[in-house]
């Protein structure tokens, strides 16, 4: 029999937005790459301020890195494992693990 999530708790993504939303982040606080991308296109939907566009090719590209406040769905939704963001001050910043905790 399969599980399902339970309704009333937060699923990884949502918790993730919401701690995100708390910290005052100004622009160019994180650092975005794309190293693989599978064109999809899971990243660039489930930004929540449109920091990925597409190339010609039709690969996900980074083109609002500066709007990035650290919510870190990009990484967690990429199939590929092809994203990271990486705070641009450690001391001041959370990482992706210390979020994805």
């Amino acid at each position: 029999m399969a599980q399902w999530a339970d309704p009333r708790k937060p699923t990884l993504l949502e918790g993730i937005a919401a701690r995100s939303q708390l910290i005052d982040c100004p622009f160019h606080a994180y650092a975005v790459e794309v190293a693989r991308c599978s064109r999809i296109g899971e990243c660039a939907a489930i930004c929540p301020v449109g920091v990925f566009g597409t190339d010609s090719a039709g690969s996900c590209a980074v083109l609002n890195e500066e709007l990035c406040f650290g919510c870190m769905a990009c990484v967690a939704q990429c199939a590929e494992k092809g994203v990271t963001v990486v705070p641009r001050d450690v001391r001041r910043y959370p990482s992706a693990d210390e979020l994805l905790r």
